[in-house]
């Protein structure tokens, strides 16, 4: 028979201090995934000053463009943070969302196709160049190097721009 007020399970273990940890645990994924989405904003402000364009009236392709260039920024920040595949796929779901005003539903489904093309070159050579691209510029960004970011982005929307 269970003692009264008795807290450990069969183990031993004291089942509060398994769900404290537990709490604790996704708190701290909650602040580097809020934190890592802060930044991910931050850079893509950044990124808008450097080009003179606010992301609102930058045309569709331009703003496809800076997402995947984004997507590049979130596979840096989160192999630097260590972030597993869910936690990353959260992040890349996020930042479509805010800053880039996609819905839920093609935030989730742009989000798939980035991660196929990053995985595969051959699925989409020139998006996975600027997602790569997007990896040196969350570099730049993070080491505060506007001018080679600048000259980053501005190749690629150059490079885009005469393919369409």
């Amino acid at each position: 028979m269970k003692e009264a007020g008795n807290n450990n399970n069969k183990n031993g273990f004291r089942k509060d201090n398994a769900i404290n940890n537990f709490k604790d645990n996704e708190l701290e994924n909650g602040s580097i995934l809020a934190a890592a989405a802060h930044e991910l904003e931050q850079m893509v402000d950044q990124v808008c000053k450097l080009i003179g364009t606010p992301l609102p009236e930058t045309t569709e392709l331009q703003r496809q463009v800076l997402a995947a260039f984004g997507f590049g920024a979130v596979y840096s920040i989160t192999h630097r943070d260590q972030l597993v595949e869910p936690q990353a796929h959260a992040l890349s779901i996020r930042m479509l969302i805010k800053p880039f005003n996609y819905s839920e539903q093609q935030a989730v489904d742009f989000a798939d196709d980035l991660i196929r093309v990053a995985s595969n070159e051959e699925v989409h050579p020139v998006m996975n160049t600027i997602i790569h691209r997007g990896i040196n510029g969350h570099v730049q960004f993070a080491q505060e190097d506007y001018e080679a970011l600048a000259s980053n982005i501005q190749e690629i929307l150059a490079a885009v721009q005469q393919q369409g």
